[in-house]
């Protein structure tokens, strides 16, 4: 019988360790870059657009890690500047596998690498900083 209660409790035990989390439903994760841009003396509002315009056709739309993506302006407040990119991926494997891709499809899009390097000094004069986040969707809290 003491034997018997020794296994029953060493089984309580090891139950309290058994992850609940593993056998929920996981969410996506989602990739926020928050760029706080200006737009210079030597800039527009339409070659910013442009900039953006041609780096989705060219990288995003075409890369099949990515689930979604949201270009989002702030306009209401007092810093207008913001940017804000939400990008959508199915794991966390596939945020590294979206980044991979991302660099071979920019040598793609852009083969000759002045060009390429032209495009993004074209980009940089319009960004003041930058930040970068990892998020986690919680589906049991998310309206669909």
């Amino acid at each position: 019988m003491k034997t018997m209660k020794s296994i029953i409790g060493s089984l309580l035990v090891m139950a309290l360790f058994i992850p609940l989390a593993g056998y929920a439903q996981e969410g996506n994760y989602f990739t926020v870059t928050t760029w706080k841009l200006n737009i210079p003396e030597n800039g527009t509002r339409a070659e910013l657009n442009d900039l953006l315009k041609e780096f989705s056709e060219k990288i995003t739309f075409k890369n099949d890690k990515i689930i979604s993506e949201r270009v989002l302006h702030h306009i209401s407040g007092s810093d207008l500047r913001d940017l804000v990119v939400i990008s959508e991926h199915a794991s966390w494997n596939d945020i590294d596998a979206a980044a991979n891709m991302q660099n071979e499809l920019m040598k793609t899009a852009w083969p000759d690498e002045e060009e390429r390097k032209a495009f993004f000094q074209s980009w940089n004069k319009y960004v003041v900083t930058h930040s970068d986040e990892i998020y986690q969707e919680n589906p049991e809290l998310t309206k669909k």
